[in-house]
């Protein structure tokens, strides 16, 4: 995992656990209770530094999520070795890999999604109302770390309706409803705070759900270059043809268990798929990492019964090889896609000193990387005293995490959009301001384009002169005549 700071959401996820903010001041849908809490503890109680402790509760969940999944594939197949090679499928895939390795929140859901797999499946076997509780424990605490948890329950409502007659007694129902609730009781928290300061069930709600990603939840806007974009993202993660075998594997769980429980992680898987694959956002890799736990659950047991058809020596070898293709195929990405032009539109949009986009996206390793805080720290150094930086949102976390931290130059105004990390009041640019402030040389910006800076800065003529990593911001000469 990476050993300090970080760019971007695991720069903000830094930030957070560093502050304290176990809420998110902008929405509810971003709030992620449960990572938070556990990160902060680390750091509060523990003692760990922030950014170190926001990055190992990444990784341990991302260990956790591969550990639950071997459980959960013991109950399914009869050879050991097909856990192995598909637990090692799921460890070496890229994307859990790569969000194991950060300050991300998505590995803290994924655990809590593989748990209640192994739960729902324990009761679809015994029928002891016990497993069914806990897994209702383990939704509720995944919808506290993130909406994802919601799309299980369409597969819940399905299988429910198939059973309507066999439904759990009243107290059983009981039991596991108090359970969930449980489970959802941090987020409850939140809400209810959220709701008193604004004072409006819609918006609390609309936080809670949307936020301002309202649009991309409900888009259904699905291009053939969308699509096309889920087989590379699918590729990426499973460089090998043993992921072929899911398919096969999918057909011969419907005797595995419980017709009922094939149906569930047939609707499950499809949901998470299909939600991710239009839910089109410029990190929408990270969003199909939890179909990615179906697909595997499904190629164990392919893998089983292939090696049942297969059972020599050299077919085990091959399996084994082909389940570990993933390390090396990412270590050769970056050499061999960067001189084709069709990877361009998968490359980050903005080019960030210290970080290569086809390494830092293809390889999924951050073992060793200080990019971040060595960036920060040199930005520091070229600005003059009382300088306003406008920064963009990718590299503006590592800045105000060493403002915090470290105390490094408290005199410069950083632009974040809330509250001044250092208590003060938050920079609002306005053209005035941007006058006065270009006009005394204290005006910069980690950019020159939209993306970190206003955009009437560029419809208003003001120049960009480069100084180390940053742009002094100077006023439009005036026009000649």
């Amino acid at each position: 995992m990476a050993p300090g700071v970080l760019w971007g959401d695991s720069g903000d996820a830094q930030v957070r656990v560093l502050t304290g903010a176990w809420t998110d001041a902008r929405e509810l849908a971003r709030t992620h209770v449960t990572y938070y809490a556990v990160a902060i503890g680390l750091h509060r109680l523990v003692g760990l530094e922030a950014a170190l402790a926001a990055n190992l509760v990444s990784a341990l969940a991302g260990v956790v999520t591969v550990a639950n999944v071997c459980c959960l594939l013991t109950g399914f197949v009869r050879r050991r070795l097909a856990v192995v090679c598909c637990g090692a499928l799921l460890l070496c895939s890229h994307t859990l890999w790569q969000l194991s390795t950060g300050a991300e929140v998505v590995t803290f859901s994924t655990m809590l999604l593989s748990f209640e797999l192994v739960l729902l499946t324990r009761f679809a076997r015994t029928a002891h109302p016990g497993w069914l509780a806990l897994a209702a424990l383990a939704n509720g605490l995944g919808w506290s770390t993130h909406n994802y948890a919601m799309l299980t329950w369409p597969a819940y409502a399905i299988v429910a309706a198939m059973n309507v007659r066999r439904l759990p007694k009243p107290g059983t129902l009981l039991l596991v409803g108090g359970a969930w609730v449980v489970g959802c009781l941090p987020l409850f928290i939140a809400a209810g705070c959220e709701y008193q300061r604004v004072g409006s069930v819609t918006g609390t709600v609309n936080s809670l759900l949307f936020g301002v990603y309202r649009d991309k939840v409900f888009n259904h806007d699905v291009s053939a270059g969308l699509v096309v974009r889920q087989f590379a993202y699918l590729g990426l993660n499973f460089p090998t043809p043993v992921i072929l075998l899911s398919g096969w594997g999918w057909w011969r769980a419907r005797s595995l268990g419980p017709r009922g429980l094939w149906v569930w992680f047939t609707v499950a898987g499809l949901t998470f798929a299909v939600f991710g694959m239009r839910y089109n956002v410029p990190d929408q890799y990270t969003f199909l990492v939890h179909a990615y736990v179906f697909i595997v659950v499904f190629a164990a047991i392919g893998v089983d019964h292939w090696l049942g058809r297969f059972p020599s020596a050299p077919m085990r070898v091959a399996v084994v090889a082909l389940s570990l293709t993933g390390p090396v195929v990412y270590a050769m990405a970056p050499m061999l896609l960067r001189d084709a032009a069709w990877t361009q539109r998968f490359m980050p949009a903005r080019d960030v000193p210290y970080r290569d986009s086809y390494t830092w996206l293809l390889r999924p390793w951050r073992a060793g990387y200080h990019g971040a805080e060595r960036y920060a720290r040199e930005v520091f150094e070229v600005l003059p005293p009382d300088a306003v930086l406008l920064a963009g949102d990718t590299v503006r976390r590592p800045l105000v995490y060493l403002q915090i931290r470290d105390g490094v130059r408290p005199d410069v105004r950083i632009s974040t959009g809330r509250r001044d990390p250092l208590g003060r009041q938050a920079v609002v640019m306005t053209p005035a301001d941007a006058l006065d402030y270009a006009g005394r040389g204290r005006l910069f910006s980690t950019g020159r384009n939209a993306g970190y800076a206003p955009s009437w800065l560029f419809q208003d003529g003001y120049r960009f002169e480069p100084i180390g990593h940053v742009y002094r911001v100077r006023a439009a000469e005036p026009e000649r005549r």
